[in-house]
């Protein structure tokens, strides 16, 4: 258990609490400390940043409706969020008729360049992890980017995906070691590029 998250999480349900009473100050709080997941969320998974903008907009106003819709004993303030944009995203993209990738997960593995060489080097990496993002399968990636891009918990993601708890952890541990595997390749020294797939 990660305690930030835990303490996260009794804050969101403590303002979300306070918001359904009618504390105007806790929901202007609780929004602010969801926008950036929220937005995160749609702009990994839409090509346009004025589509992301819209179901943002969407989420939170359906998030406001339903404030009192909120049953803890089913997830966090966060998972609950999260689940209406997903439902949002996917109203969106039947409508529109288009699907985007969600392989976006690499590109938060690297951070700035120190030199050339790291910098060529983590370039590399990064590739070789898209790649072998690209090879797993759509649902699967679709977990990875929910576990470790939007940073759900297991029973997050069950409760957003409609799969078990178990399954999520299952699929999950075996994308983890396709990608491993992928990334390591033929050429590739036990634990070279293991920090970029943990």
């Amino acid at each position: 258990m990660d305690p930030r998250r835990d303490l996260r999480d009794r804050r969101h349900a403590r303002l979300l609490e306070a918001a359904r009473g009618g504390d105007q100050e806790a929901f202007r709080r609780l929004y602010a400390e969801l926008y950036d997941p929220v937005a995160g969320f749609l702009g990994r998974r839409l090509a346009s940043p004025h589509d992301a903008e819209d179901l943002i907009s969407t989420v939170f106003h359906r998030f406001l409706k339903n404030l009192s819709g909120f049953d803890p004993r089913k997830g966090s303030v966060l998972g609950w969020v999260l689940a209406m944009a997903h439902h949002a995203l996917v109203d969106h993209l039947r409508s529109v008729r288009e699907t985007e990738p969600v392989d976006a997960l690499a590109g938060t593995l690297a951070g700035p360049a120190d030199d050339p060489l790291a910098g060529l080097i983590r370039d590399e990496d990064r590739d070789r992890v898209r790649a072998g993002l690209l090879r797993l399968p759509d649902g699967d990636r679709g977990l990875m980017a929910l576990r470790y891009g939007d940073g759900l918990r297991h029973r997050e993601i069950a409760a957003l995906t409609g799969l078990s708890e178990a399954a999520v952890r299952q699929r999950l541990s075996r994308a983890l070691r396709e990608l491993r595997r992928h990334v390591r390749g033929p050429h590739t020294c036990e634990g070279e590029v293991d920090y970029a797939t943990q």
